[in-house]
């Protein structure tokens, strides 16, 4: 298939080439093309836990590069000296004014003048690293302020503890640079990764983003210590294997099938269960087993048994899957949704909701590791916040849980489309199989079944799967999300009784 125009963005980005974007002047107008500029730099480098502080760092940063060339033109507009301290002093209020509350026309004077703001992202094997520039010279109270930034980091111990703080504080404008600071301190990194330049038409902030954060040998350690992990999970259990093979037959018949499963009790009432449940648009209730496996039909039988077999392991081995399990039902159901909904999709909701069942096994392995003596992320996170030490966790160890999902999916011999469901949930644009569709289901039932946590938007989703959605605004969004929402609500205690 042809490249897409987000895969040829990746792949230029990744050979060197520069990313960039200027503006005249910059503000909330402009805030939502940065924000999915960033997501597509983040996606590239499989670094989407940084979206959301590379956000706040460089909007912070593009702001004061305005502000400051915005500055330039209000003192020359007064016949004011910016280097006269007297001038200073008697325009800075002004000028703090004009800005606060007459900021559209400070912003039609700099579109009639030389200023510009620009922000150049380039990828480097090692390392991220974004250049901030404005085409003028930085004060010295300037340069004091963001030294002064720089200083007020070292009282977090967190990034959490940054964020929170800077919800009460009327300086919160400061958080890009203290973000920075606090996301890579006592990370190792020989390159310096904040660096402030100023010539004598040109102020440049650089900043470096690592891409590991433990070094590549203690990376090795852990990835081979999950590896383990993986290949210690025992076979799905002999009667499952059976119902697989027994399903996997061309001429199996309902009701030998049937007598095979009520073999076991516990399977039984499983299949039982998820026959009845809102995973199936289940109206009438069946009782029979035979009726029970028409409904579910074969080729989501063998998903479906995979599913029953691997929350029996999974669930006996780690103590964590609740949520994760609670999370995966709930995204398989707002495939279904997604498909009741947008017709084009409809024909391929069911394999793909079920392959949602099992899209986030790899979490339950990667949440098992003891993190406990890695330095570098109790820096990073607090103890209360646990979705963000996930994608804090994933960024420093090197591996994400889609990698040992796809693992996991390969050990027990899961069918492709599922296997590349796991493997490609977060970026189905990757997928170069006729799976990539079910893969795009996922993808966004995924962020918006994450919503209420935080963890997505619509601008944090890809524009171009959107798009074969039919989305193209915010309000189109919110609306179908708000949708799907209130059909969950509605079969929310009738899916529960799955988990049960």
């Amino acid at each position: 298939m042809p490249d897409s125009p987000l895969v040829a963005f990746q792949e230029e980005f990744l050979s060197g080439k520069p990313a960039q974007k200027d503006y005249v002047h910059f503000s909330e107008v402009n805030c939502h093309d940065l924000d999915l500029w960033i997501g597509r730099i983040c996606r590239s480098v499989s670094l989407e836990f940084l979206h959301e502080i590379l956000f706040t760092i460089l909007n912070e940063l593009l702001v004061n590069g305005c502000k400051a060339n915005a500055k330039r033109v209000f003192f020359r507009e007064k016949s004011l000296n910016l280097q006269e301290p007297s001038d200073y002093k008697k325009g800075i209020s002004l000028f703090k004014f004009q800005f606060g509350h007459h900021r559209t026309e400070l912003f039609r004077q700099l579109e009639n003048t030389e200023y510009l703001v620009n922000v150049i992202a380039k990828n480097h094997p090692q390392y991220l690293e974004f250049k901030v520039s404005n085409n003028a010279k930085i004060l010295e109270e300037e340069r004091n302020r963001i030294n002064q930034r720089i200083l007020a980091s070292e009282k977090y111990k967190n990034i959490n503890d940054a964020y929170k703080e800077s919800v009460d504080s009327e300086e919160s404008s400061g958080l890009g640079i203290v973000l920075i600071h606090i996301l890579l301190r006592n990370s190792g990194v020989k390159e310096k990764f904040f660096e402030l330049k100023t010539e004598e038409h040109l102020t440049t902030v650089t900043v470096r983003i690592p891409k590991l954060l433990l070094p590549i040998d203690s990376q090795t350690k852990i990835r081979n210590i999950l590896t383990q992990e993986v290949e210690s999970l025992p076979p799905l259990s002999a009667h499952i294997q059976h119902l697989i093979r027994e399903v996997k037959k061309k001429d199996s018949d309902w009701h030998p099938l049937a007598e095979e499963v009520k073999r076991e009790p516990a399977v039984t009432a499983e299949i039982l269960k998820i026959a009845n449940s809102p995973l199936f648009g289940a109206h009438q209730k069946v009782i029979l087993m035979e009726e029970a496996l028409k409904r579910i039909g074969l080729k989501n039988l063998e998903s479906i048994l995979l599913t029953l077999g691997a929350r029996k392991i999974l669930n006996g081995k780690y103590d964590k899957q609740i949520a994760i399990w609670s999370h995966s039902f709930k995204v398989s159901l707002y495939v279904r949704f997604l498909g009741e909904q947008i017709h084009t999709y409809a024909k391929f909701a069911e394999v793909a909701s079920v392959s949602g069942l099992l899209h986030d096994i790899g979490r339950m392995v990667l949440l098992s590791l003891d993190l406990s003596l890695v330095d570098q992320i109790r820096v990073l996170k607090s103890e209360d916040n646990t979705q963000l030490s996930e994608w804090v966790e994933e960024y420093t160890l090197g591996i994400t849980h889609s990698e040992i999902g796809y693992m996991i999916g390969k050990k027990w011999n899961f069918p492709e489309e599922i296997l590349d469901v796991i493997r490609f949930h977060h970026k189905p644009w990757l997928c170069r199989t006729s799976n990539e569709v079910y893969c795009r289901l996922v993808y966004l039932s995924d962020i918006m079944a994450s919503t209420h946590r935080g963890k997505g938007n619509y601008y944090t989703i890809e524009p171009e799967v959107l798009s074969t959605f039919g989305i193209y605004d915010e309000k189109s969004f919110q609306e179908l999300l708000a949708h799907l929402k209130r059909k969950y609500e509605s079969k929310k205690e009738e899916y529960e009784r799955i988990l049960s």
